[in-house]
């Protein structure tokens, strides 16, 4: 027990200080020990020395950029999808489409399990909102900057709430769209298709309808799937699904039967040219915001049904994965 100058301290035996100090007092004897009592209540406990944190990374719930779809990629497996086709074919309100069903808990066997980009998903959805303020339904279009940029969303089976898929969604802008067609090296650069492993072509009704229009959007979208034919590294592991959009401008016009017609010519002469060039051809009449009449909302559940199947069609590829790549773009098939 330590000792005190103080004659009458009774430290040395009860521990307690004739002056009351709880600690620092300076009447203590030096080379004595000071008492536990007057130590500071957490001395006597171990001294925790600081560990490193696990870096999270935070998303802002905009579209994700090429490096976060990327570091998602390496973590675990992901569906890939790009939607192209020409401005206004309806690839943006497609999209927007799918959240809102989601919200609703219209899919019957799909469950909504999280997404990183809620908010691109609230924006793009934004003007067919009350809230906006809107007179009709609309959907902002995507514009050149946000090429390569992805909407982010996991599902799971209503059946296993175990087992879920991230599903990354990349819409090509309008403009690079039509550079693809009339450019081989422009069709190379773009990162989401070479990556893709579901390409969703949107070909416009409301232009088929139109005897000016129709040839030249039957002519785009095949010299579309031909570029993607020449430039895809393995175009058998990539499956296609042709859309005929705005359906309801062909379902509402009066020479329904002659468009109805000319659009089976469309889908006939496709599935001839390119039927045994990808992994897959699929082709869908969808209406996804109607004017007049109810959205053709199980065709796009079933489109959003397939992306998560496994095709068997499909070849097995054998190149691994690479986990730790040198460049995060490594992830999209670059060296």
């Amino acid at each position: 027990m330590p000792s005190c100058s103080q004659p009458k301290c009774p430290i040395a035996t009860t521990g307690m200080c004739l002056e009351g100090h709880t600690q620092g007092c300076p009447y203590l004897i030096a080379g004595t020990a000071t008492p536990v009592e007057l130590l500071p209540e957490d001395a006597s406990e171990e001294i925790l020395q600081p560990t490193p944190s696990k870096l999270y990374h935070f998303h802002s719930g905009e579209k994700l950029t090429v490096i976060e779809a990327s570091r998602l990629i390496r973590a675990q497996p992901v569906k890939l999808i790009l939607c192209a086709g020409a401005q206004w074919a309806g690839k943006s309100t497609f999209i927007a489409s799918i959240g809102e069903m989601f919200r609703k808990g219209s899919f019957r066997n799909i469950r909504f399990a999280g997404s990183k980009t809620l908010c691109a998903f609230e924006r793009v959805s934004w003007l067919a909102t009350i809230a906006s303020g809107g007179g009709q339904p609309d959907t902002e279009r995507t514009y050149r900057v946000e090429k390569d940029t992805f909407f982010h969303i996991q599902v799971r089976r209503a059946d296993d709430k175990a087992d879920r898929i991230d599903v990354l969604i990349s819409d090509m802008p309008g403009e690079i769209f039509l550079e693809v067609v009339s450019t081989l090296d422009v069709c190379t650069e773009q990162l989401a298709l070479m990556r893709a492993d579901e390409l969703v072509l949107f070909v416009d009704c409301k232009s088929l309808i139109d005897d000016a229009k129709r040839h030249s959007e039957r002519d785009v979208a095949s010299r579309f799937l031909s570029q993607v034919k020449k430039c895809r590294h393995a175009p058998a592991t990539l499956q296609v699904t042709v859309v005929f959009s705005r359906w309801d401008h062909v379902s509402q016009s009066d020479r329904k039967a002659d468009h109805e017609e000319y659009c089976s010519v469309v889908e006939e002469e496709i599935r001839s040219r390119f039927g045994s060039a990808f992994g897959g051809l699929r082709f869908y009449r969808i209406a996804a915001r109607p004017a007049s009449t109810k959205p053709t909302s199980k065709e796009i559940q079933t489109i959003f049904g397939n992306w998560l199947e496994s095709s068997p069609s499909l070849p097995v590829v054998t190149v691994s994965r690479i986990s730790k790549p040198a460049r995060d773009f490594c992830a999209f098939g670059l060296k």
